[in-house]
């Protein structure tokens, strides 16, 4: 009825009645007024003067039937929705451009909702559908049932990468040319992402262009999403690089670093200003923490372009070292490499190579390190000068030590030019002493180190004096000689130490000062480089003494993230991958990490040089809806409030008729009229979303199970809970009400302490948002039990079952803390029997619990504290155990000869339910003989 809805409809035909609660009421007039007087009998047969009307007065027979319509209408469940434009759209054939790539995980249930409520609407108007998913691969598609369609969509889940929308235009062209008068409508997420390097065509205006005259709708939401796009280190901060698309709303959110067992490394509050696209957050973390970092996630952006992926190589700095010296076996333990390997292997992966200095550069170019090391290198030929000049401009840095080779060669690969021979301090032929260093000055990149006060300095290489020799010291010694200059190279660094990586010449290497040096050194190199280096091959194959290409290595998925930045359960969609080559995630290889696990390389959906900017579609002929559709308004609390004034209103006509309403009962009727109408206001209904199955289980202590779907599964869980509630009614002082079964999408979850979740081998991973409310719960203080019933058919090969499988693809959207089998000592096995395992129907399935953490001799007891664990996860089908084995069951899966193992079901049942109800009660009482023994009893 236009903008008016009616949620049941049917029962509007009870207006229908009316006519006949008309003559009802009309037939039965108001009581006559009876007045007791007693000389009433002297005037029996006088006729009154007023008469008792025999008929209901016109006016409050109207009331009546007013009531009655309204109450009628109100019970029809009736909405007012407000204008919508997306009503036009259906009446024609549909087609339908889905964005279903990470920036479409925000608002990926409203995001639904629209889309089939469209392909619904055109299923009225009988009309053909056709949906084209961006992150499907591009293949014919074909016009079919709007049925086909929603089933379509529903298998569709958001993807970490951003889709390719030009690859599916010539598909979007063939449905178009079989349906030339369909409405298209594109559900955009309005982004455009782009990339520095490539330059990709305005998706919409070229799909507009081929089009022409098509009808077409763009729906995208009206809010902007922060993604990280790049991650830099600096001497001291972690600097993260956040963008959005369009100005939007201030937000505070937190930057979160976590490890690869998801542990919290460092957390930063942020607030963003509305009028930011683009801004840097930096957090200051020791170079001990960043080698750690695993996973950079922004909270509360659920999306994987709020998900930052580091792997090894963006938290620990490859380093090749080279050294003339290497092979030499006499004392390594004095060489070079010792001391630069001690001060490096910390912070950063290191590279030799047991070639000559030449072969060894050629070779560990192919190995894109971030910095090259030369201990003890001489003259090197103009061949390996180009390699490293190269190597340089492209990010690299360079850092060479002085030596006697060095000393003696005219190299010009040093950032300053350099005197023959060298200065010796402190020897027999010498007149001066060892020298240390002076302070550094401010432009240095060691300004903020200290200086050793046993540092000394006895050779040095002198540099030549120069007009800009000043620009280039990095240190000098007390008396201003430099000892070490740097020269900008491109992108890189050539830096030099005019002493040498041993003790001979300087006792530099044995300090802390030689150790802080290197790291600042390493924190200067291009976080890039990895990329570059591999896209443009810089090592020289050709050149000689250089060994073959080293052969392509593809990397297999490890983890892999889904649109919502969580680690998704199955790897089966992603394809190995060329880490020289793939540089940003896609269809084949999504956001996640690949490789070995022990060294994985990490791929994120978004890169450094990704340009995010809102769609484009100003200019052409495309008709604007918002993803925000307006919300009908409840019209039922108005109505039955104003069903219950006219009730009053009723009630008044009949006293007023009467002659009732005397001045006594003037203030009660006003108190009665207040309280009426604080009852009819629409506040007073907030608590009809509180359903009477949870009213009724808050006021009494009862289980409950989900419900599945599948009768004899479900009809197992009630049996067995209710044999379990019964057991614990005889065997402990809980006397629980009987066990229910419940929606998790839809009921309350609160007022349960115990919730049983069989799995099914056809269980589909709930909503987001269900997952959202099962989550809060077990935050909140509840406790789940997962139970897969499929230890039975669990095979010696570790294969997972369909039943486990789906429990993985629960899990891996929920945050589950780490979970171990029940441990000896645990709580649950003493509770209140004395327990050794926790059988069911099979005995050879393993329970798990929340591991307890422990640090410096402290136990950490899950769930904050109160040592009860949110979740349990078990194999052994404990409900087909609990549930009776009479007749009249007629389900239960247990021998009646397996009674002993049936009791102990039933005991590790009562062991769950008092450790869910006491919480670390019972392993308090280890504590008892020490607290009698100092009360002195």
């Amino acid at each position: 009825m236009g903008a008016l809805v009616f949620t049941y409809p049917l029962l509007l035909l009870a207006l229908l009645g009316l006519p006949i609660l008309w003559l009802l009421i009309r037939i039965t007039p108001p009581q006559a007024h009876i007045l007791f007087f007693p000389p009433l009998r002297l005037i029996l047969d006088l006729d009154p003067e007023q008469h008792v009307p025999a008929r209901s007065p016109w006016w409050l027979t109207v009331l009546r039937l007013l009531i009655a319509a309204l109450t009628i209408s109100a019970a029809a469940g009736p909405l007012w929705q407000q204008h919508d434009p997306q009503h036009t759209i259906g009446h024609r054939p549909l087609l339908i451009l889905f964005d279903d790539g990470w920036a479409s995980a925000a608002d990926w249930p409203q995001r639904l909702t629209v889309t089939e409520a469209l392909m619904s609407r055109a299923a009225d108007h009988h009309q053909p559908v056709a949906l084209v998913a961006f992150s499907n691969p591009p293949q014919p598609r074909m016009w079919g049932a709007s049925s086909l369609a929603i089933a379509q969509l529903k298998t569709l889940s958001p993807v970490a990468f951003t889709p390719d929308r030009t690859s599916h235009v010539s598909t979007i062209m063939t449905l178009a040319a079989a349906q030339p008068d369909c409405d298209i409508v594109f559900v955009s997420d309005g982004l455009q992402v782009t990339h520095a390097t490539t330059a990709e065509p305005d998706f919409l205006k070229n799909l507009k262009s081929q089009l022409g005259p098509h009808p077409f709708t763009l729906i995208q939401p009206d809010h902007s999403l922060w993604a990280l796009k790049g991650r830099q280190d600096t001497n001291t901060h972690l600097v993260m690089d956040l963008v959005r698309a369009t100005a939007g709303h201030a937000l505070a959110l937190d930057v979160v670093l976590r490890d690869s067992k998801e542990r919290v490394l460092g957390r930063k509050a942020v607030m963003l200003d509305a009028a930011l696209t683009h801004t840097h957050v930096e957090l200051a973390v020791p170079l001990e923490v960043r080698r750690d970092i695993a996973k950079i996630t922004l909270e509360n952006q659920d999306h994987a372009g709020a998900v930052w992926l580091s792997d090894s190589a963006q938290n620990r700095k490859r380093v090749a070292l080279i050294s003339e010296s290497a092979a030499e076996s006499g004392t390594p333990l004095l060489s070079p490499l010792t001391y630069l390997t001690r001060a490096l292997s910390p912070d950063a992966e290191l590279r030799q190579s047991r070639l000559g200095t030449v072969a060894a550069i050629t070779a560990l170019l192919d190995e894109n390190p971030s910095a090259f090391i030369l201990a003890d290198s001489g003259q090197l030929p103009d061949q390996t000068h180009r390699q490293l000049k190269a190597y340089m401009d492209k990010g690299g840095v360079v850092v060479r030590f002085a030596s006697p080779s060095l000393a003696m060669a005219n190299d010009p690969l040093v950032p300053v030019p350099l005197r023959r021979g060298g200065r010796l301090l402190g020897g027999s032929l010498s007149w001066e002493t060892p020298r240390t260093l002076a302070p550094f000055d401010n432009t240095s990149p060691f300004a903020d180190l200290t200086i050793p006060a046993d540092l000394r300095v006895h050779r040095q290489i002198l540099a030549e004096p120069s007009t800009d020799l000043s620009t280039k010291v990095w240190a000098h010694l007390d008396d201003g000689t430099p000892i070490i200059t740097a020269d900008r190279q491109g992108k890189g660094w050539l830096i030099l130490f005019h002493v040498s990586a041993e003790t001979s010449w300087s006792n530099l290497p044995l300090s802390g000062l030689f150790v802080s040096q290197l790291q600042k050194i390493l924190a200067l190199s291009d976080p890039a480089l990895q990329s570059t280096l591999a896209q443009t091959g810089l090592a020289q194959t050709g050149a000689p003494g250089s060994p073959a290409s080293l052969q392509e290595i593809a990397y297999p998925p490890l983890r892999i993230l889904d649109g919502y930045g969580r680690w998704a359960a199955k790897t089966d969609s992603a394809l190995p991958l060329d880490p020289k080559t793939t540089l940003l995630a896609s269809r084949s290889h999504p956001a996640g990490f690949y490789g070995p696990a022990d060294a994985p390389h990490a791929l994120n959906s978004l890169s450094a040089d990704s340009i995010v900017l809102p769609l484009k579609s100003s200019g052409l002929d495309i008709q604007h809806l918002s993803l925000a559709t307006p919300q009908p308004f409840d019209l039922r609390p108005w109505l039955f409030g104003l069903v219950l004034v006219f009730f009053i209103c009723d009630a008044l006509a009949i006293v007023m008729m009467q002659g009732g309403l005397s001045r006594p009962n003037r203030s009660a009727l006003i108190l009665l009229i207040g309280f009426a109408y604080g009852m009819a206001s629409p506040s007073s209904t907030l608590a009809a979303s509180f359903s009477d199955k949870d009213r009724d289980s808050a006021l009494a202590t009862r289980l409950a199970y989900v419900i599945t779907g599948n009768p004899v599964v479900d009809d197992l869980s009630r049996l067995g809970l209710t044999e379990l509630s019964a057991f614990l009614s005889a065997r402990t002082a809980l006397e629980p009400s009987a066990p229910v079964g419940i929606n998790p999408a839809q009921d309350e979850l609160g007022v349960y302490p115990l919730i049983y979740w069989p799995m099914l081998a056809t269980q589909n991973t709930p909503p987001p948002s269900t997952l959202a409310r099962i989550d809060a719960y077990m935050k909140n203080g509840g406790t789940l039990i997962f139970d897969t019933r499929d230890a039975g058919l669990q095979t010696s090969r570790g294969t997972p079952t369909a039943e486990t499988k789906a429990l993985q693809a629960i899990l891996s959207q929920m945050a589950i803390p780490p979970l171990e089998p029940i441990p000896p000592q645990h709580v649950l096995l003493k509770t209140f029997f004395l327990l050794e395992t926790f059988p069911g129907r099979y005995t050879t399935g393993r329970t798990f619990v929340e591991s307890v953490a422990k640090e410096e001799g402290a136990t950490l007891s899950p769930r904050n504290g109160d040592g009860v664990s949110s979740v349990i996860i078990t194999s052994n089908d404990w409900a087909a155990a609990w549930a009776a084995t009479q007749n009249e069951a007629g389900l239960s899966l247990l021998n009646p000869t397996m009674a002993r193992q049936r009791e102990m079901a039933l005991r590790g049942g009562a062991n769950i339910v008092m450790y869910v109800l006491t919480g670390n009660y019972k392993s308090d009482q280890v504590h008892v003989p020490a607290l009698l023994e100092r009360m002195g009893r």
